[in-house]
């Protein structure tokens, strides 16, 4: 196998891990583990303060908790550098809330399974949806929401830089009449006789 093939299949593969740690609900948190050796010595118990990781697949009430390594605070950079900086560890993209049809408990119990935005209910496996009635709807409207603001987005873009360039051309112009009237001022004060 060529060291281009080998290269593409990598980056494949870390593009696919990627897109599919998107998905996941990752919290870094401080924690205490009892340290036996420590705890022996001493005669009472003593305990060491452990960074630890906390995944959870959206829609699974299982989660995986483990010492917070740095190969995951390499993958979850984000998280791992809003934990260090003392900062909230949400996920980002669109909140349930954001879904009109949606009701406030359909949101708490998607809430209650780890699934808090609308690209993770989108990517939530059928195996896992399948507990909420009309899983297969909910999620059909969500993708199609998604694909709407997709849709939307270049417009939206368009409009903002327009609405930026029509506070720029204001600003201008406030600037022109502004000199213009000191121009208009200095011009009264200086009246230069004409000779004949």
């Amino acid at each position: 196998m060529s060291t281009e093939t080998a290269d593409f299949v990598m980056n494949f593969e870390d593009t696919q891990q990627s897109e599919a740690d998107k998905r996941l609900l990752v919290l870094f948190y401080r924690s205490t583990l009892k340290n036996e050796p420590k705890s022996i010595a001493a005669g009472r118990p003593i305990f060491d303060e452990i960074d630890l990781v906390k995944i959870i697949t959206p829609g699974s009430r299982d989660s995986f908790v483990g010492d917070a390594s740095p190969e995951y605070q390499a993958r979850f950079a984000t998280q791992w550098a809003r934990y260090k900086a003392g900062q909230e560890q949400t996920t980002s993209g669109t909140p349930l809330s954001m879904l009109p049809w949606l009701s406030m408990s359909q949101v708490d119990e998607f809430k209650a399974v780890g699934c808090h935005t609308v690209e993770q209910l989108v990517g939530m496996p059928d195996s896992v949806s399948q507990k909420f009635m009309g899983h297969f709807q909910i999620k059909q409207r969500a993708q199609v929401y998604l694909d709407a603001a997709s849709n939307a987005a270049p417009t939206l873009k368009m409009q903002a830089e327009l609405e930026k360039r029509d506070e720029q051309i204001a600003e201008l112009q406030a600037q022109v009449a502004a000199m213009l009237s000191r121009q208009k001022a200095v011009d009264s004060q200086i009246k230069v006789p004409l000779k004949a």
